[in-house]
């Protein structure tokens, strides 16, 4: 994989501010970011959503933003114009099924693998991940979504948000019926995907799971 991924585990701007510092680096002042906050449910909040992005990263050199408030009449090659992508929280299901419906699941995966940034916090990261049920006791599956397969774009484990320590018996339940593993990121951790592997980026640890039990970052 040439590009870069990076997953927040959903906390507030001064939680993430270590990754958003990582992701401002790689992206560079001049760089061009799209932003994706679609996985919000009430498109009224997207205009607070673009006020959000521009507060947390213009202090950090970025603001060069584009905001897509849907994936409708927009095509693959426009992805090229950008640096990075950054995909906000909200319902990881209603997420999975704009990007599997519009087909930018899969442009998104050649995005990532011919160079390109890509960010997810929260449900942004949980559809990077390998499978959407690590997220199913936190977001309701109201539209019935059948497809469990995500983007795979975080070095093939599933993608565990808003982590605390008292999810680590769901989260062997969860390895137990779905056989992936899980990386386990809280609130004010987060993690970093490259060619040199996997870091953990934040000010609490991020974790492994796997049948071998629980491993730091």
């Amino acid at each position: 994989m040439k590009g870069k991924v990076l997953l927040a585990g959903g906390g507030e701007a001064e939680d993430s501010l270590l990754l958003d510092k990582k992701f401002a680096h790689w992206v560079g002042p001049d760089g061009k970011v799209l932003y994706w906050p679609f996985a919000r449910i009430d498109s009224q909040t997207f205009e607070s959503c673009r006020a959000w992005f521009t507060e947390t990263f213009a202090p950090l050199n970025l603001r060069n933003i584009t905001m897509w408030s849907s994936l409708t009449d927009h095509r693959a090659a426009e992805l090229d114009e950008f640096e990075a992508v950054f995909i906000g929280g909200g319902n990881a299901y209603g997420l999975l099924a704009k990007l599997l419906k519009s087909g930018f699941d899969q442009f998104l995966i050649r995005y990532v693998k011919n160079g390109g940034i890509v960010y997810g916090g929260s449900a942004g990261a949980v559809i990077l991940g390998r499978d959407i049920q690590s997220v199913s006791h936190l977001d309701p599956n109201e539209i019935n979504l059948a497809e469990t397969r995500c983007l795979d774009l975080a070095a093939g484990y599933a993608v565990w948000v808003h982590y605390q320590p008292k999810d680590d018996k769901l989260i062997r339940k969860y390895i137990k019926e779905r056989y992936h593993s899980v990386i386990a990121i809280s609130e004010r951790s987060g993690v970093v995907i490259d060619d040199t592997g996997i870091q953990a980026v934040g000010y609490e640890p991020a974790y492994i799971f796997d049948n071998f039990g629980k491993h730091e970052i």
